[in-house]
């Protein structure tokens, strides 16, 4: 197999995790709302605890590799979240700008709190 070939395939392999975690993200905030609303059947509540747990799991395997390329850096927490709030947080740079990207465009919208990366007031982008 070539180079050339492998490559593509760690990149699709890379882009799908992404897409996989943030699917299961998507899920597990549906299911919080639904919880937070009080329409969360028993049935629902368990299968959505074992969908919690699955992506936990994908959430610590993103962080360990695609997300450790993507920021240039091995991971000094276990979840995405964890390390996009680290960054999120520092004075500037490229990391933060990439942090308050996906916090802003794939999981603040969707979390019922509307702040799932939390950014504090001396760190806010209007702040810099």
């Amino acid at each position: 197999m070539s180079l050339l070939l492998i490559a593509l395939q760690v990149i699709a392999l890379g882009l799908a995790s992404f897409a996989l975690l943030w699917v299961l993200y998507l899920a597990v905030m549906n299911l919080q709302r639904a919880r937070d609303a009080g329409t969360l059947s028993p049935t629902a509540r368990f299968l959505g605890t074992v969908l919690l747990y699955i992506g936990l799991v994908a959430d610590f395997l993103v962080n360990v590799a695609p997300v450790s390329v993507l920021f240039l850096e091995p991971p000094r927490e276990y979840l995405v979240t964890q390390r996009l709030t680290r960054h999120a947080n520092t004075v500037g740079g490229w990391r933060k700008r990439l942090a308050l990207w996906f916090a802003k465009n794939l999981l603040d919208p969707f979390d019922p709190s509307g702040q799932h990366v939390r950014i504090d007031v001396e760190h806010r982008p209007d702040r810099n």
